[in-house]
């Protein structure tokens, strides 16, 4: 196990921050959810949470902080850990072989079929790198991108290191991962440490 991992959940401010902190962490249930109904956490970097914050809410959103053990064994991570990452694939070749796989195929089906088809889906949680889920050229993301060259050259688009990178974690159960500390942390006028 490593040091616990800081996590943080954007949500739409509705000006209920008592509410928020007795009966949080909050699940997204949207059709489209990425990776499956859960509770959607940004990896570490505040910044990111705070970029949804405005892409989603318009900037109408609290931001929540909170503490969980990340055990390797509980999470199927397809951004640090490599043997999940050949897992993850060898179940996409499965779907190929079955014909279950086309160009439509969302890495929600994906787990979904994990979880009700093959029953291999024991994770408390997930943990992903949205490629491109922050473009790069638009003008109001510009801060967010933090990206260091591998090399000068004039190949378009050059490689490079992403050193803030949009990592999300969903955890299928509220208290998954033993998920702790929720607290508001932004905007400051819900902190009650902002007054001290």
């Amino acid at each position: 196990m490593k040091s616990p991992k800081k996590l943080y959940q954007t949500l739409e401010d509705r000006d209920n921050p008592d509410y928020v902190e007795n009966h949080g962490p909050f699940p997204c249930r949207w059709d489209n959810t990425w990776l499956g109904t859960g509770y959607y956490y940004w990896d570490h970097f505040f910044d990111i949470a705070k970029w949804w914050g405005g892409h989603r809410y318009k900037g109408n959103c609290i931001i929540c902080e909170a503490f969980c053990d990340f055990h390797e064994y509980k999470v199927l991570d397809l951004v640090g850990e490599p043997q999940d990452i050949e897992d993850f694939k060898a179940v996409v070749n499965r779907m190929k072989e079955e014909k279950l796989f086309t160009n439509k195929t969302t890495v929600a089906r994906v787990i979904s079929y994990m979880k009700d088809t093959l029953k291999i889906f024991d994770y408390e949680a997930i943990r992903v790198h949205g490629i491109n889920s922050i473009n790069a050229e638009k003008i109001t993301n510009k801060d967010l991108i933090y990206r260091l060259l591998f090399e000068v050259k004039d190949a378009f688009p050059a490689p490079y290191l992403d050193l803030n990178p949009p990592i999300q974690i969903c955890i299928y159960k509220k208290n998954g991962l033993g998920l702790r500390d929720y607290k508001i942390v932004y905007p400051d006028h819900y902190r009650e440490e902002a007054f001290f």
